[in-house]
């Protein structure tokens, strides 16, 4: 049962990315078309991500009280589909307008969260959760890179009523769970048998000084977009050059989720040494984007998209692996609030800081070190934590 949940959970995020897709295109250009000012747009993305702060430890709370998870994903699936409809009737009230974006993309939160609780409930096994939580990745990924370009076009034809076609799928994702919206999302008894999928208990403060050093993590390779646009800023056709670096970058990202799924299914793959090698991919892809040297972003671009992907996948799967499932929305909720929180501060930041004339290469290598200092950090506390019992994991 939770197989079929699962590969349907594929199907209804396929669903989503096609919305985001839809969303991320005809609703910015919109209100471009609307007000002729960039100010309106910046305002589509403080309603778009503000919900990533305040939202997810909101929902993940929800979802933690209730074994009926699926019930409450084909309902953000449903109340979604009715904002993509009500958001073309009120295309013309700027304040509703945001409302309902920021509505819809707190659905998202839930939706998501769904996902993440269902593959927890499935296995503690390491290289199963990998393989789960890469699989998911690589359909995205895919679905990203041939999604936007179409929707692009038919945002061009169509404008605001291509939300339609969002509120279209939407619903029809909501009518495929109804079939199971009655079934218990819930740890198995038999998960807990046996060394390999033993779920450890972890103290914590242990888990607290895992989160904070993966925020000053955050926090070191978020500049990342500041170091590539202070490089564009000046360059002949710059915006065609970002667009070309933001498709190495998908790239990246998925020939990390590909790489996961594809290890996983012939080998055993553990959780700390790929989450150690994202960290250290990024930090490396973090010092060549604040070199000048345009081969460099290009290298930098997918190697920082690489080990994000390989990095976000390790760390979701340690969290389903050593968190409770009854707290495990809790967590990974307050977790990214603050890692989404950390990141328009930290390119606050360095941007402030190279407006005032402290050198890019001197900041890339500072935050490169922050970043392999974190990283060491990290690995301290895995492997001393291990050495002291309270893991039984297979590298």
């Amino acid at each position: 049962m939770k197989s079929r949940l699962y590969y349907l959970f594929i199907f209804t995020t396929v669903i989503r990315i096609i919305g985001d897709a839809i969303e991320g295109v005809a609703l910015p250009w919109h209100l471009l078309n609307e007000t002729s000012s960039l100010l309106s747009v910046a305002g589509y993305s403080l309603a778009s991500m503000l919900p990533w702060v305040i939202a997810p430890p909101l929902m993940g709370r929800f979802l933690d009280k209730t074994e009926k998870k699926v019930r409450l994903a084909f309902l953000a699936l449903l109340i979604q589909s009715f904002f993509a409809l009500t958001i073309i009737k009120f295309a013309s009230n700027i304040w509703a307008f945001y409302i309902l974006i920021s509505l819809i993309s707190a659905l998202d939160v839930l939706h998501r969260y769904f996902g993440f609780m269902l593959i927890a409930s499935m296995t503690l096994e390491e290289s199963e959760l990998q393989k789960l939580n890469a699989k998911v990745q690589t359909v995205g990924e895919v679905t990203s890179l041939l999604m936007f370009p179409v929707v692009g076009y038919l945002a061009y034809l169509f404008g605001i009523k291509l939300m339609l076609l969002d509120a279209l799928f939407l619903l029809i994702g909501a009518l495929l769970l109804i079939p199971y919206v009655n079934v218990p999302v819930r740890r198995e008894e038999t998960i807990g048998e046996g060394s390999k999928s033993t779920q450890p208990k972890i103290s914590h403060r242990i888990v607290f000084v895992g989160i904070v050093l993966v925020l000053v993590f955050n926090f070191a390779v978020a500049p990342a977009r500041i170091f590539v646009f202070n490089a564009l800023k000046n360059f002949n056709k710059g915006e065609f050059v970002y667009g070309l670096l933001n498709s190495v970058g998908t790239l990246g990202s998925l020939a990390g989720a590909a790489g996961i799924t594809i290890f996983a299914y012939k080998h055993k793959i553990g959780i700390s040494k790929p989450l150690l090698i994202g960290m250290l991919l990024e930090s490396l892809a973090v010092l060549l984007l604040g070199l000048p040297s345009l081969v460099l972003l290009f290298v930098g671009m997918l190697l920082l998209n690489l080990g994000r992907q390989i990095l976000n996948i390790s760390f979701d799967s340690l969290f389903q692996r050593i968190i409770p499932l009854e707290k495990l929305g809790t967590y990974k909720g307050i977790f990214d609030s603050l890692a989404t929180l950390i990141i328009p501060l930290s390119q606050l930041t360095f941007a402030w800081l190279i407006e005032h004339e402290i050198g890019v290469l001197a900041l890339a290598a500072g935050v490169f070190g922050l970043g392999v200092l974190s990283t060491m950090g990290f690995f301290i506390l895995i492997y001393s934590t291990k050495k002291m019992g309270f893991t039984k994991e297979k590298a």
